[in-house]
């Protein structure tokens, strides 16, 4: 990635992406063995969504959220009136962590905008022996349901580029052929986001294929479209939305 993005709309970023399920954090401590002492490494952190719920209930300095963009740092620290983590400016290809420092390094949402391998040699250099890297998507869950066919045609519409495969990988067996890494798995989780109109336009716009891509003339039709046509799927002015959450997870060997 070339350059910082989701910058323009980073407040909306921080109050309308959805949160990640409970249940992902429950599962990631048990599966590490992660204890009070343990320091975890969030990267590409965004306004510091998934950071937030792995440092609650935990010492703050021990957990750290790191970004290449302040701006959306300052969201984060904003947004949440009680910031559990620290905030840090670097990103994953040059981490400004100390060697075998880290019991997990977590990167959501955001692997896809990174070099792979200066990246993952990153990765390895500041976790302990045995440490975690944890790799999370999130996506719609079915975009054939009628409201996201209509929001997916009017995306098409007004961004002719856009492809929403563009974060598919073959993560699990880039980790498998890197030979640094064992203990490999992946895990679905589910969840569910409910918005009010403007926080559901907030979000499409903080969206990279969206905000970022779109002519500010462009941009503005679009989400009036959206506007004037979610609610047909939505009467009662309460959007739903659901989402599927692909875990993957190795350790350092």
């Amino acid at each position: 990635m070339d350059k910082p993005l989701f910058e323009k709309f980073a407040d909306d970023y921080a109050c309308s992406r959805p949160e990640y399920p409970i249940e992902i954090k429950k599962f990631l401590f048990d599966l590490f063995s992660i204890n009070n002492e343990s320091t975890l490494l969030d990267i590409a952190c965004g306004s510091g969504i998934f950071t937030q719920l792995m440092a609650c209930g935990r010492e703050a300095s021990l957990v750290a959220g790191m970004d290449r963009s302040s701006i959306l740092l300052r969201a984060g620290s904003h947004f949440y009136k009680d910031l559990c983590y620290v905030p840090v400016c670097g990103c994953g290809e040059i981490i400004p962590i100390k060697t075998e420092t880290c019991d997990i390094v977590s990167v959501a949402q955001g692997f896809h905008w990174m070099h792979r391998q200066r990246s993952l040699s990153e990765i390895i250099r500041v976790l302990k022996p045995g440490g975690g890297i944890v790799l999370i998507w999130y996506r719609r869950k079915d975009l054939k349901e009628p409201h996201q066919a209509f929001i997916e045609g009017l995306t098409h519409k007004y961004n002719p580029n856009y492809d929403p495969k563009f974060m598919d990988a073959d993560y699990v067996g880039m980790l498998l052929n890197d030979g640094r890494f064992h203990d490999i798995g992946q895990k679905r989780f589910y969840g569910s986001k409910t918005y009010d109109l403007e926080t559901y336009i907030r979000w499409q716009r903080s969206k990279s294929f969206i905000g970022d891509a779109m002519e500010e003339d462009i941009l503005e039709t679009f989400l009036q479209q959206v506007e004037n046509g979610i609610g047909q799927y939505f009467p009662d002015g309460i959007i739903k939305e659901e989402f599927k959450y692909d875990l993957i997870w190795a350790r350092k060997s």
